[in-house]
C-alpha cells in the first residue's frame, strides 16, 4: 500500500512507514517520503500507513478513536480479541516476536510459559524442570536461540507490557506492579539501560 502512495505522489514530504524489511526500498524508491523505521504506523496529513497486517489493525483502531471517540475504539479492539490499542510509535518487533526466530523446540515451549506468566516469580529450576533439562543446559540454551537468559526474557516481557500501559497513561509509579516488578526501580533502570528514560 505504502508503495501505492508513493507512485502516486502523495508520500512526498510526509511521514510513512511499512514493513521493517521494505523500509529500505521504500525509502529509496521514494527518496521525498519522510520513512520512519521501527513503528507500527504512520498518521500525516490525512494520509496513513502501517508497517503490516497486524499494525494495520493498530491503525484502524487510532482512527477510529481520532474520529469516534476512545471508547468506540475499545469496544471494536474487545470484538476484535485484540490487546488493545498499541501506540504508532511502538517498535514493530515486542519482545515476544523479537525473540523467536529460533528452531529449539526447547526453548520455545519455555518462552510460552514465560509468556503466559511473566508476572510472576519464576525460579530457573521450574522452568528448567518443564523443559525436562537442567538448569544450566536450559540457560545456555537460552543463551544460543536469543541471546539472553530466561530471567532476561521475562524482564524483556516485562518490560514492553509496561511501556505499553505508560503510552496509555498509566503512572511510572503503577505501571510495574500490574507487570510484575516489585516497585518503580527496576522499570526506570530497565528503561534508562534502553534508553527510554
Amino acid at each position: 500500500m505504502s508503495a501505492a502512495l508513493g507512485q502516486a505522489g502523495l508520500l512526498d514530504g510526509r511521514r510513512c512507514t511499512t514493513h521493517h524489511q521494505l523500509q529500505e526500498e521504500l525509502a529509496s524508491r521514494y527518496p521525498r517520503a519522510r520513512v520512519i523505521e521501527d513503528v507500527l504506523f504512520t498518521d500525516d496529513g490525512g494520509v496513513v500507513t502501517s508497517a503490516g497486517i497486524a499494525s494495520g489493525i493498530d491503525l484502524s483502531l487510532h482512527l477510529l478513536a481520532a474520529r469516534h471517540g476512545p471508547g468506540l475504539a475499545s469496544q471494536v479492539a474487545r470484538d476484535l480479541v485484540v490487546y488493545g490499542r498499541r501506540n504508532g510509535n511502538e517498535p514493530q518487533a515486542s519482545a515476544m516476536t523479537a525473540h523467536r526466530a529460533h528452531l529449539d523446540d526447547t526453548v520455545h515451549r519455555v518462552q510460552d510459559y514465560i509468556d503466559g506468566h511473566y508476572t510472576e516469580t519464576l525460579p530457573l529450576s521450574r522452568l528448567a524442570s518443564l523443559a525436562a533439562v537442567s538448569p544450566r543446559t536450559l540457560t545456555r540454551a537460552f543463551a544460543r536461540a536469543i541471546g539472553l537468559t530466561p530471567l532476561r526474557y521475562q524482564q524483556a516481557l516485562r518490560l514492553d507490557h509496561a511501556e505499553r500501559q505508560l503510552a496509555a497513561g498509566t503512572t511510572v509509579e503503577a505501571a510495574p506492579a500490574s507487570v510484575g516488578f516489585g516497585d518503580a526501580r527496576m522499570l526506570r533502570r530497565l528503561r534508562r539501560s534502553r534508553g527510554d528514560a
